[in-house]
């Protein structure tokens, strides 16, 4: 049987037939014509890279509505969201396989491609840079072997001197090689992995303008360049302060061009420029993911303060939200019966490395609010959300949380009309309607103990409202100054207290309040 992309009029005919099929069906059917053209043993020529160019034309316009869906719904698949992933990656991994081999062909033995070497490397490059970013939402880094390809593809570029050669990458986008490079060397830099599928998607938008400012110099300069790599090696941005070497491979780049296009960007916020991702991302969040990414810009790249420690100990660990304001109620049965054990086999000081062996009861998802012990039933608890997981087939669950804040407990919240009403917690009768909310306060949410915050569920408290908080015999009444991180059910609220009165209260009484008017 003859293939349908042996020619280019018969791979045209091909492509036009695709209109008549499912977007997901003809989405599969471009990633199985690319799988078969990388497959066949002809030759790299002119004509199979017309035929390339088709394909990969019939295929962009489909992958584009695949990733705005996956963008869109990845919350809420479990295992759709997965096979969603593959299709999409596996469009990006056939493009980026068959541009490098045409650049390979275009380097050793056709030299009638040779006219085509700029454009086939940047394609090169692009899908190269698409295959790590989307590894990132998989929480993979990139391998040594990713890295010695990129480096390899920039190399030639620079060598046959188009590296800076603005060439037409998609249909209103222009890009060089030397822009797709540094966005690579950029979306690593910023440390992806763990960040929710939109905030990788958001990161990289912002980074097509960033990338923009780092330009590579063969010259070092200390007063200037943060950051060094070697074209003939495996590895990504390095800082300079670990001493890099001399020699004709290696590159030298300053961070402060970035910097001042990140600051351009967040006075953008206020009234942005309209964007494909507006359906997409959490406005109240993209505030905080600048502030991240600027924050580890400033620290030249993602560092750790202190090791993690290797070790096997076991934490007993309750998922959810509402499962983790059970666990604190203090009913004697919610210990056994929501905490499961997991092993934390790494640990820092910003967060921790959990693995279970056997099927948990509870998969958290992304985002998920965690508390865990490592001691005794009265050892304090540690609150944390789990930032990234792995579930891969017959391999131990893993998952890494950041912690939040220790010794959390429940308290009870109620809205306060003004300034000088009277607390409902003070009433010996209360309205009938009155229902406060349960929530988690953190009295130490970092090791100094200067910061306090409130762990909620209800995703309507918004900053500047008031409220009246109990906590023990005490009544506190608190303005919410700002949100500082947020998932599907659960937000942290930062907050300032205004007043605060003692109350004689016994401890039934406490836990009647919290546990039955709640």
């Amino acid at each position: 049987m003859r293939s349908p992309f042996a020619t280019l009029h018969s791979t045209r005919r091909w492509v036009e037939q695709l209109q008549f099929h499912h977007e997901y069906e003809a989405h599969q059917m471009v990633v199985e014509a690319l799988n078969q053209f990388n497959l066949s043993g002809d030759d790299l020529d002119e004509r199979r890279l017309h035929i390339l160019t088709a394909l990969r034309h019939a295929g962009s316009a489909l992958q584009e509505g695949m990733v705005t869906q996956y963008l869109k719904n990845q919350t809420a698949f479990r295992y759709a969201g997965k096979s969603l992933w593959q299709e999409i990656f596996a469009f990006y991994w056939q493009l980026a396989l068959a541009y490098q081999s045409f650049v390979k062909a275009a380097t050793r033995n056709q030299p009638v491609l040779a006219q085509q070497l700029p454009t086939i490397t940047l394609l090169a490059l692009h899908y190269q840079g698409k295959l790590i970013q989307w590894r990132y939402l998989r929480y993979e880094t990139p391998t040594s072997d990713a890295w010695r390809n990129v480096h390899a593809l920039y190399a030639i570029a620079e060598c046959n001197g188009f590296a800076e050669r603005s060439l037409k990458l998609g249909n209103n986008t222009e890009a060089s090689c030397v822009h797709i490079y540094a966005h690579i060397l950029l979306l690593n830099l910023i440390n992806p992995v763990g960040l929710c599928p939109w905030k990788i998607e958001l990161a990289a938008y912002w980074i097509q303008t960033w990338c923009r400012q780092l330009q590579p110099s063969q010259q070092l300069d200390r007063q200037v360049h943060t950051h060094w790599l070697d074209l003939a090696g495996y590895a990504p941005l390095c800082h300079i302060g670990q001493q890099p070497v001399e020699g004709n491979a290696l590159r030298y780049w300053s961070m402060q061009g970035v910097l001042t296009a990140l600051e351009i960007t967040r006075a953008q916020l206020i009234n942005p420029p309209p964007s494909s991702l507006d359906g997409i991302k959490n406005e109240a969040d993209v505030p905080g993911l600048l502030d991240d990414i600027r924050a580890i810009l400033n620290r030249s790249g993602p560092q750790r303060h202190a090791p993690r420690l290797e070790q096997n100990t076991s934490a007993l660990v309750v998922c959810g939200f509402e499962h983790v304001l059970q666990s604190l109620s203090g009913a004697d049965a919610a210990f056994p019966a929501q905490f499961e054990p997991w092993i934390m086999q790494d640990e820092g000081e910003d967060g921790y490395g959990l693995t279970h062996y056997g099927t948990p009861l509870v998969i958290p998802d992304h985002g998920a609010l965690i508390s865990l012990r490592t001691g005794t039933k009265t050892h304090p608890p540690v609150l944390a959300a789990v930032r990234w997981i792995d579930t891969q087939l017959d391999h131990p669950i893993k998952l890494g949380a950041e912690r939040l804040g220790s010794a959390p407990r429940m308290v009870a919240l109620h809205g306060v009309d003004h300034l000088m009403s009277e607390s409902i917690f003070s009433l010996t009768s209360p309205p009938v309607d009155c229902v406060p909310i349960r929530c988690i306060f953190l009295p130490e949410q970092d090791g100094r103990r200067f910061s306090s915050a409130l762990v909620v569920g209800d995703m309507s408290i918004a900053p500047t409202q008031i409220y009246d908080m109990l906590d023990g015999n005490y009544i506190y009444r608190v303005r919410i100054t700002h949100e500082q991180g947020r998932s599907d059910d659960w937000l942290l609220l930062n907050f300032n207290i205004l007043t605060r009165c003692h109350i004689e209260m016994s401890s039934l009484e406490q836990v009647n309040v919290l546990n039955e008017t709640c």
